[in-house]
């Protein structure tokens, strides 16, 4: 069992899996916590 988690984490496509994970949860976090900052000029009512 061990050594196949180590000869699954030594490929390295598992690093760029990894990462894209990684970088997906950052985006969607960003998005949602400053969705006003993106969305305030779309969303805004012109009176």
């Amino acid at each position: 069992m061990i050594e196949t988690m180590v000869n699954w984490a030594g490929q390295s496509s598992t690093a760029w899996w990894v990462l894209s994970v990684a970088v997906f949860f950052i985006l969607i976090e960003a998005i949602r916590t400053s969705a006003d900052v993106f969305w305030a000029d779309m969303v805004e009512d012109e009176d």
